[in-house]
Parts: C-alpha cells; sequence; structure tokens
C-alpha cells in the first residue's frame, strides 16, 4: 500500500513538471474558423467586459516561434482552411508614418476628388492624436463641413451585421455591443468599432450598443433584425424615429445623427437578387422628414476577397443559391446592387425632400481584402466573425476620413492603421466636398455669416425665379417712370417760344422785346395817319387804303382799275 501510494506522488510531481511546459494556447478554444492554427482567443471569459476588454488577436505580437512554425507550414494551408490572418498584422502600437508619406504623395490633378493630406493615425487611445478643429473651424452647418466632433448620435438600421450575431464564441446569439456599425462595448483598446473610434472626438456619444440580446433599451438606437431584407428598411425606419422621441439625453432636433445602415449580405445569399428601390427610398424618405440634421452611411452586402484576386467574392461559395453558379453571376448580382444604391444617392441628393443637412455616403460593398479571407468568417455562415468585423471598421472608417483615394488596391488592411482627418478637409468626405473643401474659422464665422440661437448659418441664397421677379418689376418701373417724365418735357416744350437747345441771353432778349414794341407803335401811328387823311387828287384818282407791312416802310399803292393813271 505504502508503495503504491509512494508510485502515485512520484507520478503526480513528474506530471505536475510536464504541464507547465504545454503551450497555454492549446488549451484555449478555437475561435470559430480562425485556421487550423490555435489563435488567442479566450471563450472561458467570465463577463463582456473580460472579453470586450482584451486585445483583437489580428493586433498582437506573434513570438519568433510561432512565425517559424507558420512559415513551416505555409505551404500546406489552402484559402480553404479558414487560416487566420494574423500573421500579416503589424504591432499594435505602431504607426506606419511611411504610408502616410505614401498617401499625401498623391498628385491631385490625377484625380477629380480632393486630395487630402493624411498625416496622422492611430491603433488605439495610446496612439490617438488626432487634432480637435471643432473649437477653430466652423463645422455643422451642413453635409459639407460635418466632424467627428458634430456627432452626438449615432444608430444602426439592417441586418445581422448590426446585430453582431455569432461574435460571441461558439453561440449563436446577439452580441450588439460588439457589431461594428453601433457597438460600444469597452473602448478602441478592447473593440475597434464605429462609435469607439467616434467617442474619442465626441466622448458624450449616445445611441451605442452593449451587451447581447435583441430586446435593448430604447435609448440604444439600434433597430436591426437578424435575417432583414431592404422590405424591412422602412419599418425600421418608425421604430427609429420613434426611439429618437423618447431620448431625454438630449434633444435630437439640434443634434447631428450618424446612422449606418447594413443590408444586403443575408438577402443575397437567401434569394441571389437585387435590393428593393421603393423600401429603401421609402425608408430614406421617412428618415428625411422626421430628422432634421442627420448622415447616413449605406452599406450593401459584404464583398470579401483575396488581396491578390479581388474581383472575387468568397461570399458566392457560402450562399446557396450562388454556390453553382458561374464566376460571373455574382458579379451580374453585384451591379444591380450598385445601380439601386447610384439612385438612391441620386435621390437624397436631387430628391424633393432634399435638404442641406441631410447626406448620404453610400458604399454598393463592404469591401474587404485578405491574404487569409477564408478567417474572416463564421463557419459554415455568410457573416463576419470578430475579425471581419474589426476589418469592416476600418475599411469604412477610412474611407469616410480618405474618401475615394482610399483604394483598396494598394491598401492593405492588416496593416493599414485608422486615419485622422486631413489637415486640408478635416471633415466626412462626402458628395458636398468631394470636389472642393473650404474651411472657415469661427472669427471670419462671425463677421460674414448669421448668427441665429448661437449657430452660424449662411444667408439664405435668393432662388433664380425670385431674381427673375425683382428684375421684372424693376424694368417695368423705369418703363412707366420714362413715360411720365417726356410727356411732361413735351407738353412744357411746346409753350415755350425758342427751341430746346436754343441759347437765350437775357440782355439780347430784353432788347428784341422793346423792338418788337416799337414796330408795333409805329404801325399804330401809320395805319392811323393813312385813313384819316384819304383824298381825292385833281385829276379825280381815288386813292385806295394803304396797306402797311409788318416790317416795311409806309407805302401808297394805285388802283389798277383806272388805266388813266
Amino acid at each position: 500500500m505504502r508503495l503504491n501510494l509512494l508510485l502515485l506522488l512520484l507520478f503526480y510531481f513528474a506530471h505536475g513538471s510536464v504541464v507547465p511546459n504545454v503551450d497555454q494556447k492549446i488549451l484555449r478554444g478555437e475561435f470559430h474558423d480562425e485556421g487550423k492554427f490555435m489563435v488567442d482567443y479566450e471563450d472561458n471569459s467570465q463577463n463582456l467586459t473580460d472579453y470586450a476588454s482584451r486585445r483583437s488577436s489580428d493586433d498582437d505580437k506573434i513570438t519568433p516561434e510561432e512565425q517559424k512554425r507558420r512559415g513551416n507550414d505555409s505551404t500546406e494551408v489552402s484559402e480553404d482552411d479558414d487560416s487566420s490572418d494574423i500573421s500579416e498584422e503589424r504591432e499594435r502600437d505602431s504607426v506606419d508614418h511611411q504610408h502616410l508619406k505614401s498617401l499625401t504623395a498623391i498628385k491631385p490633378e490625377k484625380h477629380q476628388p480632393v486630395a487630402g493630406v493624411i498625416n496622422s493615425a492611430f491603433n488605439d487611445r495610446k496612439t490617438f492624436s488626432c487634432p480637435r478643429i471643432k473649437t477653430e473651424l466652423l463645422t455643422g452647418t451642413n453635409v459639407g463641413n460635418i466632424s467627428p466632433e458634430d456627432i452626438t448620435i449615432i444608430a444602426a438600421m439592417g441586418d445581422a451585421l448590426a446585430t453582431g450575431i455569432g461574435l460571441w464564441p461558439n453561440a449563436d446569439i446577439e452580441f450588439r455591443g460588439a457589431s461594428f456599425p453601433i457597438g460600444g462595448d469597452s473602448t478602441i483598446d478592447g473593440l475597434i468599432t464605429i462609435p469607439n473610434i467616434l467617442r474619442e472626438f465626441s466622448p458624450k456619444l449616445v445611441g451605442v450598443s452593449h451587451g447581447m440580446g435583441a430586446d435593448l433599451p430604447n435609448h440604444q438606437l439600434n433597430v436591426a433584425v437578424t435575417g432583414a431584407t431592404t422590405e424591412d428598411l422602412p419599418d425600421q425606419a418608425r421604430r427609429l424615429t420613434r426611439r429618437l422621441k423618447k431620448l431625454s439625453e438630449l434633444d435630437y432636433h439640434n443634434e447631428w445623427i450618424m446612422i449606418i445602415i447594413t443590408i444586403g449580405t443575408e438577402e443575397l445569399c437567401s434569394r441571389c437578387e437585387g435590393p428593393s428601390y421603393d423600401n429603401i427610398r421609402k425608408a430614406i424618405e421617412h428618415l428625411q422628414i422626421e430628422i432634421p440634421k442627420a448622415l447616413v452611411v449605406l452599406l450593401g452586402p459584404v464583398h470579401v476577397s483575396s488581396f491578390h484576386e479581388q474581383k472575387s467574392n468568397l461570399l458566392k461559395a457560402r450562399c446557396a443559391c450562388s454556390r453553382d453558379q458561374t464566376e460571373g453571376f455574382m458579379y451580374d448580382v453585384s451591379r444591380k446592387w450598385s445601380k439601386v444604391w447610384r439612385d438612391v444617392q441620386k435621390f437624397v441628393e436631387n430628391g424633393v425632400t432634399a435638404r442641406p443637412t441631410f447626406g448620404m455616403i453610400s458604399y454598393p460593398m463592404v469591401t474587404i481584402t485578405s491574404r487569409y479571407p477564408s478567417g474572416l468568417f463564421i463557419r459554415d455562415k455568410p457573416l463576419l466573425n470578430r475579425r471581419g468585423h474589426n476589418y469592416a471598421t476600418k475599411w469604412l472608417w477610412n474611407r469616410l476620413i480618405g474618401g475615394d483615394l482610399y483604394n483598396l488596391s494598394s491598401a492593405t488592411l492588416s496593416q493599414d492603421n485608422y486615419f485622422c482627418p486631413s489637415v486640408g478637409c478635416p471633415y466626412f468626405r462626402t458628395y458636398e466636398n468631394h470636389k472642393r473643401c473650404s474651411t472657415m474659422s469661427l472669427q471670419q464665422a462671425k463677421e460674414e455669416l448669421i448668427d441665429i440661437n448661437g449657430t452660424f448659418t449662411k444667408p439664405r441664397r435668393r432662388s433664380v425665379r425670385f431674381l427673375y421677379n425683382v428684375a421684372m418689376v424693376v424694368i417695368g418701373a423705369a418703363f412707366c417712370a420714362a413715360c411720365l417724365l417726356g410727356t411732361f418735357f413735351y407738353q412744357k416744350s411746346k409753350a415755350g417760344n425758342h427751341g430746346r437747345f436754343e441759347i437765350v441771353e437775357e440782355p439780347q432778349k430784353k432788347l428784341e422785346e422793346a423792338q418788337k414794341e416799337e414796330q408795333k407803335a409805329l404801325l399804330t401811328r401809320q395805319n392811323t395817319r393813312a385813313q384819316s387823311e384819304q383824298a381825292t387828287t385833281p385829276t379825280g384818282i381815288q386813292l385806295a387804303p394803304i396797306p402797311v407791312g409788318r416790317h416795311k416802310s409806309f407805302l401808297g399803292t394805285i388802283n389798277e382799275g383806272n388805266p388813266d393813271v
């Protein structure tokens, strides 16, 4: 008996000396389909905070032994093995300044859009050094000058990409607090999501989602539904506006709201058809009527591809309706989605409900590239896993800040940093500042703009019709005045005794009047004398009355009727 106990003790101590040498990663669960290599995702988390506060594995450093082992096994790994993308990640706390210089080296004359200069970036709170501009520049007056600091409310609509289903390891539940469009668990040190980035600019961000489950409080503005299609968007828009009206933290009428709509991934995989334009338009029109100031980001289905074959969408092999189709089938379906997205964008810009304080940025596809793209999906589903959401966050944020110049053909999501707003155009890149972006200081705004309730807005521009009406009134008034004045001066000129342009001096005028009076008196005397002295001549000739001209001397006339004279 004692011998058996001794053997057991020896075996126990020997086993204890071996266990510490075992790779601890083997004892941890594999996160979804991250590949044949064990990844440092812990599935034995006790609560959401522990899980969310950890660094995602795509940003962790890899040990030399792991790199060597993966290098030896790289020839055995294929794209279908759902390999981990961790091998292509950079060090978390490093910022690639050389890459930023290459972005600023783009020549503006080769591109129609404004070339923004990206001179700083970040990976976490330690490296976050984006400048704050709202205290110096005029922002938030229209769609063309919205900065990240202006967004105080964030909301989400759409499908499973916004509900975060499957993001909690080994559980088919909705993890809305970790979804990239609306998740707000932890900070950017633990979860890289759009709201967590915005909270670095605007700490009092309202509407973010936390935790798990479908029934969230009304102040969490996530109305997305797993499995939703474009036909469900009008109902979601009405639910969102109802929640906004119940907000007690602030008045949404005076705040900028960012609404991220993720729709199409599940719809595309369920029927492989184009979206419903009418329903998307109804939803957007409802938001335009009910929400005064909003920036809508409309995202289509995901497009996950290899870095070397970017036109090939791995979503095709995960959709039942497209799995057996040709390679060009998915491309044709994608073109239908792109056409509808363009039409919706035109409606927002030029529709009957368009206004300067409501804008939209539409992306037909959530385009993600990777050297191991299969490792971005949840196993046997067309949905993105945790790393896929991280990549989607980076892609969307850099597109919002860099605009169309952020081209995935030259970008590497695993190595790119998160961009700070451009120096020359520190706003979200929308259609209003796509070709021309101008900034204005607050001091200049106070001098040139109108102050209404503490905000600065541009003076109301006159419409073309108004300008035409004013011109017609001015022309009519001028015509009437010309007629009246012309008639008056014409009648006055008729009563004058000299021409309009005749110059008459005062002394000459008086002399002429005196001469006229003298001649008139002389003629009167001559006529009187002629009448009183009429007589008969000795020959019996009767003298006729002597007519006198106005300016001639007195002359008698002979009666021509007497031939003897």
